[in-house]
């Protein structure tokens, strides 16, 4: 039988009773094979040795480019969150996301319903999103490669044309659900991919838009190492709540 995209899905925890889950969104660039639904397990193993983890944890996968391009890897997104979310049965989901993934999370959170064939999966998504961490991220492609003029390489590979595919979050951002009540933005000061550009450009926008959120910077290790790092774990321990 042929394997299908939500067949990646990886559930590390599952405690009987719950109805909240923290779903994982790897990065990679759009690109990158390396990078799975299965990077996640060690920082879920960390959190789950350390402290209680009364939540899901889970982590989804989406098809990479250039085999396909924008919205499509949005698109996987979403409807692999739809159907945990039927499958599980849960009532309220936070968001993970690293690096390309926390542009996946932010996206999740403030997209066009018209980039998707059947609107109601987002809007179902969305009613039950009330958190992201979104960590080394990138959240402007006209920033991004400005500074960063190679990174083309990839950006062109995941859109078609950016200047035109790619919404930039200050156009978005009015779209945040009422329900998101929990935004939260990490960034490592080893991180030897991204400065601090992208994430005080994002903190820039939400306070623009007086929207409360939450800034860590610490040492959590090179852009691959933040996900695995035992100081992302305790900080998600402290502050990944259910009400």
């Amino acid at each position: 039988m042929k394997e299908s995209l939500y067949d990646r899905t990886e559930v590390f925890h599952r405690p009987e009773g719950t109805s909240n889950a923290l779903v994982f969104i790897h990065g990679g660039a759009w690109i990158d094979k390396n990078n799975t639904a299965n990077d996640f397990k060690e920082l879920s193993d960390l959190m789950i040795e350390t402290g209680t983890v009364d939540y899901v944890l889970a982590s989804i996968d989406y098809r990479l480019s250039p085999e396909v391009q924008h919205p499509v890897h949005l698109q996987d997104v979403v409807e692999n969150l739809y159907r945990m979310i039927q499958e599980l049965k849960l009532t309220s989901i936070q968001l993970l996301g690293h690096s390309v993934g926390a542009t996946l999370a932010w996206q999740v959170s403030v997209s066009d319903e018209n980039l998707f064939p059947s609107p109601d999966k987002l809007q179902l998504v969305k009613s039950k999103l009330v958190g992201v961490f979104l960590v080394d991220g990138i959240y402007s492609l006209t920033e991004l490669l400005d500074e960063y003029p190679s990174y083309d390489y990839f950006v062109s590979q995941a859109y078609k044309d950016f200047s035109r595919d790619f919404e930039e979050f200050d156009r978005s951002i009015n779209r945040i659900p009422s329900n998101l009540k929990t935004i939260h933005l990490l960034h490592s000061y080893r991180d030897e991919l991204l400065t601090l550009r992208q994430t005080n450009y994002m903190s820039s926008l939400l306070q623009k838009a007086a929207i409360p959120f939450t800034l860590c910077f610490n040492d959590m290790g090179s852009h691959e190492e933040v996900y695995r790092n035992a100081k992302l774990a305790n900080y998600l321990l402290s502050n990944v709540v259910f009400t």
